[in-house]
């Protein structure tokens, strides 16, 4: 067993909890219908005590194991929520560390590290603080004396995952956060949507666009968010976005996390709201590229999953030439570390994100395709930022590309 213990026991043990709760209630339904109308005298008067002493004993017992396969079903999604964070935080160390080893100056792999490390630690911090919660309720189910811990949860310990649960204030929308660099992918997978808004913050068209669809309410103090649904607006009201959501970053403070929500994260909150958190945790970009611009979206790709060809990637060129927006998508599986060139002209080694969408930004006449990665300033398969890749890579590995031009 790791030291995050086993999520799905827990799973479990309230599953059979709430088996018990629902088979007391059923037997305090039943007591509570036998009536026996016909049936007098002593044993009758009996039967009406006892019924009116147990009934609401069923009650309450049917309630503290309701609540206790609550606080359990809570911990586990704690339990799997470190764990993850924990396991990216090793991960993000390892290929760090391979980095420092080929170059001991490497000044973002060491910091790399070092913002590695305090995640996994918050992750244990995070689990230590659940459990503890979590004694505190199961003892308070039971009718035991805690420590004077509150029942509710002031820190949101247990807060739903598929809930926003972070207040928005009104600094989301200040003048950083257009920039398409700052937007930074939390552990929710929506990347195939964050990509469709750093793809409308990559160009002046889009950027008017996303300035247009998403306003500040100061008597509501909220955001309203503009989506679409089958090419007509809707308004969504957003007050809480989620805490593990798009960030906005910044290159001087990285190392510490992203410092405040993202005009993405009142996406993620407005489009979860909408369509339910299954379609933003994992989804195909046309879906969210539709909800979010309401213009027609083009997709080209290929059957076998075999990279764009030459005559593809000049569809591409085309719709990015004329103000348009395009997203790629990396491959299914396997482990793929190319050579790319930075802005400067630098080259360096990056890994490409299976299963992963990716924002082209431009592309050059030999076919060589700029992008940016959702994950954001100082990730850990490339550093983020903008960065080239050669004809030959795109036409290996990036095998669908989802279009559309807010302009038309």
């Amino acid at each position: 067993m790791s030291r995050f213990g086993d999520a799905a026991a827990v799973e479990a043990a309230a599953a059979a909890l709430r088996v018990g709760s629902q088979a007391a209630e059923r037997s305090r339904q039943e007591a509570a219908r036998a009536r026996p109308d016909t049936w007098t005298g002593a044993a009758a008067d009996a039967y009406g005590s006892a019924v009116a002493k147990t009934l609401p004993e069923s009650l309450r017992l049917a309630d503290t194991l309701e609540a206790a396969a609550g606080t359990l079903s809570r911990y586990a999604a704690v339990q799997r929520e470190a764990q993850s964070t924990y396991e990216q935080a090793q991960g993000d160390v390892d290929r760090a560390a391979r980095a420092l080893r080929s170059n001991p100056l490497d000044i973002p792999a060491a910091l790399c590290i070092a913002r590695a490390e305090f995640a996994a630690f918050g992750a244990l911090g995070r689990l230590q603080e659940a459990a503890s919660a979590a004694a505190e309720e199961l003892r308070s189910a039971v009718g035991e004396e805690g420590d004077g811990r509150p029942w509710w949860d002031p820190f949101g310990w247990f807060n739903d995952p598929e809930d926003p649960d972070e207040r928005v204030s009104d600094n989301i929308l200040d003048d950083d956060a257009f920039d398409p660099d700052d937007v930074a992918q939390g552990s929710i997978g929506d990347c195939f949507m964050l990509s469709s808004i750093v793809s409308l913050l990559d160009t002046d068209e889009g950027d008017a666009f996303i300035r247009e669809n998403v306003r500040w309410d100061p008597e509501k103090e909220g955001y309203w968010v503009t989506l679409y649904s089958n090419g007509e607006p809707e308004e969504v009201f957003v007050e809480y976005v989620f805490d593990n959501g798009a960030k906005q970053s910044d290159w001087d403070w990285w190392i510490f996390g992203a410092d405040k929500p993202s005009i993405a994260a009142l996406y993620e909150a407005a489009i979860r709201q909408e369509y339910g958190y299954d379609f933003i945790d994992g989804g195909v970009p046309a879906e969210a590229m539709e909800i979010i611009t309401g213009h027609p979206v083009d997709v080209i790709e290929n059957s076998n999953y075999s990279g764009l060809d030459s005559g593809q990637v000049d569809e591409l060129r085309e719709v990015l030439d004329d103000g348009g927006q395009v997203v790629i998508s990396s491959p299914r599986s396997g482990d793929h570390q190319i050579t790319v060139t930075d802005p400067d002209g630098n080259s360096r080694e990056v890994d490409v994100v299976t299963s992963h969408s990716y924002v082209i930004t431009r592309i050059d006449p030999d076919g060589s395709v700029w992008m940016r990665n959702p994950w954001g300033p100082g990730n850990s398969a490339d550093g983020g930022g903008e960065f080239r890749v050669s004809a030959e890579d795109v036409e290996d590995l990036f095998w669908r590309a989802t279009m559309t031009n807010v302009t038309e």
